[in-house]
């Protein structure tokens, strides 16, 4: 696998095929998401990106079962695409991404994207090492001499340029982004690792060519035990990790929120205060949308609906008349009937959920694959109709 130094080049980004609940993302222009590296702070050393896109369920959730955790549709985008666009538009162009046997299936539509990275390589984690384990083995089959590490469940949100600088500054061996935290009530950790690291080739070198080793827990003890400076970059903006559902419906707030903050740059979509709507969406003007929403293309907001931000719709959905959709994500081709209540949800492929009924809190699948992802998980699935649920307090 080849490593090139960074290109501060930036370039456009091509539109992703669909996906299962993942539309063809709303193209933006990469000047409007960052800037790229200065030279300068590179000073020629080579640069190589490694996303982390192992896949372990979270106590038995069906979205697991659905897809592989990084391909999770996040703003009309994959998961793990946020990470492939924040390397590519900082000028990093030479990227692993680390699979497991729950991901490998991932391998085409992660290349297939939108980020048309040209050194993207794969590496599959067969034991498993663990994500200080795949990072050093995917990393040490590279020229490289300086790899950022981002895990493909965090959408990154730093500046690059600043993170390599505090890193080449404080001569340290490996660099942790850490979110800082104000003190409250039952939170006592101030800073929180964000799932971003900067690590020299030797910091790799250290990690034990056998075995499940992971990164906080191995890894960075490690590297104090050899006496290694270990530097942290803070930064006080909030991190979006997909850790849950839960953070999972937090992650596509936080996405939606930004292609608001760059409504000048978004194509085949239409910004009006909070709401984006496809162009090819029909949306009545007797309903009400409170965003921020995002609402896909060929979808149908009836008269009298009402959309509660956040709300993400997907591709051809449906919310018929009277209906109330409040801070819930809806993939593709979802139906909410007529008066029904739908709050804190995930709706996954097809779901669809009947007139007058009210859900709180679940994720929803057709009843046919729920019933078959019920047998499989061993889970306490609800069957509702022509759908079936799974409480979210199973699944976070």
């Amino acid at each position: 696998m080849a490593t090139a130094t960074v290109d501060t080049r930036r370039t456009e980004g091509a539109v992703a095929p669909a996906l299962p609940g993942v539309l063809a993302p709303p193209r933006v222009h990469l000047e409007a998401l960052t800037r790229a590296v200065p030279s300068r702070i590179c000073e020629g050393r080579s640069i190589q990106g490694v996303v982390l896109a192992g896949s372990f369920p979270w106590d038995d959730s069906p979205l697991d079962r659905l897809m592989p955790r990084p391909l999770l549709p996040v703003a009309h985008r994959p998961l793990i695409s946020y990470s492939l666009r924040w390397l590519r538009a900082h000028g990093v162009r030479d990227v692993v991404v680390c699979l497991n046997h729950a991901s490998r299936a991932a391998r085409g539509p992660i290349a297939d994207s939108g980020t048309d990275l040209s050194g993207l390589d794969f590496y599959e984690d067969l034991q498993p090492r663990g994500p200080a384990g795949c990072a050093r083995d995917a990393a040490l089959g590279t020229t490289g001499e300086v790899f950022l590490v981002a895990e493909g469940t965090a959408i990154p949100f730093v500046s690059l340029a600043d993170l390599l600088e505090t890193h080449r500054a404080s001569g340290a061996l490996a660099t942790v982004v850490v979110q800082q935290e104000q003190a409250g009530e039952g939170n006592t950790c101030l800073a929180r690792p964000s799932g971003m690291y900067v690590f020299e080739r030797r910091a790799l070198e250290l990690v034990p060519q056998k075995g499940f080793q992971d990164i906080k827990e191995n890894l960075i003890p490690r590297l104090y035990r050899a006496g290694e400076h270990v530097g942290a970059h803070v930064v006080h903006a909030r991190s979006a990790r997909v850790l849950s559902a839960g953070t999972y419906l937090d992650a596509n707030h936080w996405a939606v929120s930004r292609l608001i903050a760059r409504a000048d740059a978004l194509e085949d979509y239409e910004v009006s205060g909070e709401t984006v709507v496809h162009r090819s969406a029909q949306v009545d003007p007797q309903a009400r949308l409170a965003g921020p929403v995002l609402i896909g293309s060929e979808s149908r907001v009836a008269a009298g609906a009402t959309l509660v931000g956040p709300v993400v719709l997907g591709s051809g959905c449906s919310v018929a008349n009277e209906a109330i959709v409040s801070r819930t994500v809806a993939w593709n081709r979802c139906l909410v009937g007529a008066r029904a209540v739908v709050d804190e949800c995930v709706l996954a492929d097809d779901a669809s959920v009947e007139a007058g009924a009210r859900v709180d809190e679940e994720i929803l699948l057709p009843a046919r694959r729920g019933e078959d992802l019920g047998r499989a998980l061993r889970a306490r699935a609800r069957s509702v109709g022509s759908f079936v649920t799974w409480p979210r307090r199973v699944v976070r």
